[in-house]
């Protein structure tokens, strides 16, 4: 049985108390199943790392549940290895001016806790042919 790691999130305007379930794949290196629970609602994502070229580490969040945007499958993020410049596809980083996002958020805490490790993910993966094991 594969082990599910909790993490509290920095709250948000949007949502004062969030967390993180994280399960990593047995499968896969370097993904694994991803839970966002906010005040308001959860959402999972099937999340794999993928190599960039630029500085930081990069990842691609399938939607498994429908979420606050219905519109969207899916979701591209970037954490910037220096802390600044991090970058989410999702309408609410758009919308927020560049705020950090729960995506952003969650793959921040997937970093700090070395749940996802660099060194586990495939750089010649492709992300976007990933097929979502739900």
């Amino acid at each position: 049985m594969p082990t599910t790691f909790v993490e509290l999130l920095p709250p948000q305007k949007s949502s004062p108390r969030s967390a993180i379930h994280w399960t990593p794949s047995e499968e896969q290196p370097g993904a694994g199943l991803l839970e966002i629970c906010t005040t308001k609602l959860s959402a999972t994502y099937f999340v794999v790392e993928f190599d960039t070229a630029w500085d930081g580490r990069a990842f691609h969040l399938v939607k498994g549940t429908e979420g606050s945007d219905p519109e969207s499958e899916s979701y591209d993020v970037f954490c910037h290895r220096g802390g600044q410049n991090h970058q989410c596809s999702c309408k609410g980083f758009a919308y927020g001016r560049g705020r950090s996002c729960k995506h952003i958020e969650a793959a921040l805490a997937l970093i700090s806790n070395n749940w996802l490790r660099s060194e586990l993910v495939n750089p010649d993966q492709d992300a976007s042919s990933t097929e979502c094991p739900f």
